[in-house]
């Protein structure tokens, strides 16, 4: 493929928006073990493939790389009618989250957004924009079980900050990785809203929404 993206956002180029894209940033938190291949996830739009989520992974040095990109666009005879883009870099240091940056394009709207762990607390800027964000934070970025938190939610590809809820619905047979596959269903309810499946290692399988005008967007796991 930002744990961890709007599902509530009243226009459809901001609905499309993920994030996987994951949910924590926890004050401290605990960085899942899942350093390894690729991740890259088909993104479907009521079925029909309309881009691709892709994260890497690389230790370096103890730290943890995680690079995340998604592009995305619907088009029609020649048109573009829509098109996303996302780019996030996230380092992770003995457990604990050091640093994220990333750029978002959201169909001619540009994001740049980072967040840095200072000293008792964390510092995230978007456009230029730099606020102080002390006790419990967490961010969307979903791609680890691990990963996931309640409560206020920061978005790691825009200005939004979300109220979110999970809960876990058990063991379900799914579609993904090329067949049928046992995945952990937990749901997020609130400002945000989002169905995710993840194996019994913890690491994200699928994810599902829908937008305000009817639309089912997935992320599927290859």
């Amino acid at each position: 493929m930002e744990f961890f993206l709007r599902l509530l956002c009243c226009n459809r180029a901001r609905a499309l928006c993920l994030v996987l894209p994951a949910l924590c940033l926890t004050l401290p938190v605990v960085a899942p073990a899942l350093a390894q291949d690729a991740m890259v996830f088909d993104v479907l739009r009521d079925g029909d493939k309309i881009g691709e989520h892709r994260l890497e992974f690389e230790q370096l040095d103890g730290t943890l790389k995680v690079s995340v990109q998604t592009d995305m666009s619907v088009s029609f005879a020649f048109l573009t009618f829509f098109s996303y883009e996302h780019q996030r870099v996230e380092r992770w240091n003995d457990g604990e989250l050091e640093s994220l940056a990333g750029m978002t394009n959201d169909d001619g709207k540009v994001y740049e957004v980072s967040i840095v762990r200072k000293e008792g607390h964390y510092s995230r800027t978007v456009n230029g924009t730099e606020e102080e964000i002390r006790g419990p934070v967490a961010v969307d970025s979903l791609w680890s079980r691990e990963r996931l938190s309640a409560g206020k939610l920061f978005s790691a590809e825009s200005d939004q900050v979300y109220l979110v809820s999970s809960n876990v619905l058990g063991w379900e047979t799914i579609d993904a990785r090329g067949g049928q596959i046992e995945a952990e269903h937990v749901k997020l309810t609130g400002q945000l809203d989002r169905d995710l499946w993840y194996g019994p290692e913890g690491e994200l399988l699928k994810l599902r929404y829908e937008t305000d005008e009817g639309e089912t967007f997935e992320y599927v796991r290859r």
